[in-house]
């Protein structure tokens, strides 16, 4: 168990990344170096998700450059849609009321609640773990920094 240890990586997560259409040379993949939680008193709260990019020579498998990424910085307005144990995402009905309150429309819509809070909850009630969590979270930062991770 103690060599087992040791051989833990000195990531929190990691996350291959597909070939770069101009450097196909080298193997690319997103690791998360970090993350904090400020201090809650402030009027605000939030975590900080430091993010690395690697690059390692395919040819030797050695790694070439680590090239900080931008932190993400999640905060308490953002909000996440509610996953069910069963994997699909939870919906409701938002129904448009009118001045006098008769329903004028009926939407069905995925249920948001705020990303901190919900975090909380899947790792204190155990319904994931934290690096189920990070997965999800990587997926997203893919998407919103796309232009930075592609250019290295």
């Amino acid at each position: 168990m103690i060599d087992a240890i040791k051989k833990v990586s000195e990531n929190w997560f990691e996350m291959p990344l597909p070939d770069h259409p101009i450097y196909p040379q080298f193997s690319r993949r997103l690791i998360v170096s970090g993350f904090s939680n400020p201090d809650i008193e402030k009027p605000e709260e939030r975590i900080y998700v430091y993010v690395k990019q690697i690059l390692t020579l395919k040819s030797t498998n050695e790694v070439y450059k680590s090239i900080p990424m931008k932190t993400w910085n999640i905060y308490e307005w953002n909000t996440e849609e509610v996953i069910r144990p069963d994997g699909s995402v939870m919906t409701g009905i938002r129904q448009i009321l009118d001045d006098e309150g008769n329903v004028i429309d009926e939407k069905q819509e995925a249920v948001k609640v705020p990303s901190i809070q919900y975090v909380r909850f899947l790792i204190k009630s155990k319904t994931v773990h934290l690096t189920d969590v990070l997965a999800r979270f990587m997926t997203q930062y893919i998407e919103l920094f796309k232009e930075e991770i592609d250019d290295i």
